[in-house]
């Protein structure tokens, strides 16, 4: 796998090093100016160790949809990812294959945003994916790079434009369709998702499966179009229900999913919640 979540400790292939900001007179990064920019380099080895760090200035909520004009289209490099990244999400990415390095050399130049699209076990490329934006990059002395980005715009490829050395397709930004729904049967359906959240939160803690949430969301602080992607990411396990649901351009519909889905999820722990009483009932009539 190309890119990977990093199971390596930063500190690990790092000269030891020195900091010199831009002020330098040693400075030449031609980094886009929106880039706090910094290099660290070994005092005794040649220009080729150097440690390149970017970290870009966040404004505003990570989990905030943005959205973006209507109709949009651009050329942007694609990375096939194995699971579903939705706008919001935080991701922590490794690259490492000669590809995927080159593309970060000319991100680097050209502005650090590239799409994510899901790919299955049968190596298909999903039409529908993500914008992330590189908000963190580190690139170590072998050329390996640490990247922390965030989920942006969803899209949609139109066409693939080349695939050496990477993808590189063109694509139409996705926006979500105007909610239709009054604001009270809106913030109707928000309460009946975050209900069945804490149902299903509830009895995994009884049968001591762990979700992938730490809390669970106050669905007061998202947008509608937010707290449905949030949902989506965090607390529905199917890959492929995942990709149906960034694929809606419908908020009101991707909620009504989500709680039907978090409805049946629910049911299903009920039962099993309830077998495993009866068990233990039982074992206990018997001693």
């Amino acid at each position: 796998m190309a890119l990977k979540t990093p199971q390596l400790s930063c500190r690990i292939a790092r000269p030891i090093s020195y900091r010199f900001s831009p002020s330098s007179p040693s400075y030449r990064s031609k980094l886009p100016s929106r880039l706090d920019a910094r290099i660290s380099t070994n005092k005794n080895q040649k220009s080729t160790t150097s440690v390149l760090k970017c970290r870009a200035d966040l404004h505003g909520c990570m989990d905030e949809v943005v959205q973006t004009p209507k109709d949009q289209t651009t050329e942007i490099p694609i990375v096939m990812y194995p699971s579903v990244v939705f706008p919001g999400a935080t991701l922590q990415l490794q690259a490492f294959e000669f590809r995927y390095r080159i593309m970060m050399h000319t991100l680097l130049q050209q502005g650090l945003k590239f799409g994510i699209v899901y790919c299955g076990k049968n190596g298909g490329m999903a039409d529908v994916g993500c914008i992330v934006h590189v908000i963190e990059c580190e690139r170590l002395i072998d050329d390996r790079f640490f990247l922390t980005c965030i989920g942006k715009d969803r899209f949609r490829v139109i066409e693939v434009v080349r695939t050496k050395p990477y993808v590189v397709a063109r694509i139409q930004v996705l926006n979500d369709q105007p909610v239709l729904k009054s604001h009270d049967d809106l913030g109707s359906l928000m309460q009946q998702v975050d209900q069945h959240l804490k149902n299903v939160v509830m009895l995994s803690d009884k049968l001591n499966q762990k979700q992938k949430g730490d809390h669970l969301p106050d669905q007061l602080l998202h947008s509608a179009a937010s707290f449905s992607f949030l949902i989506a990411r965090l607390f529905i396990n199917d890959r492929l229900e995942q990709q149906l649901l960034l694929q809606m351009n419908d908020t009101t519909q991707r909620l009504a999913r989500e709680g039907m889905y978090l409805e049946r999820r629910s049911k299903y722990l009920a039962a099993i919640a309830a077998i495993k009483d009866a068990f233990e009932h039982l074992s206990c009539k018997e001693k």
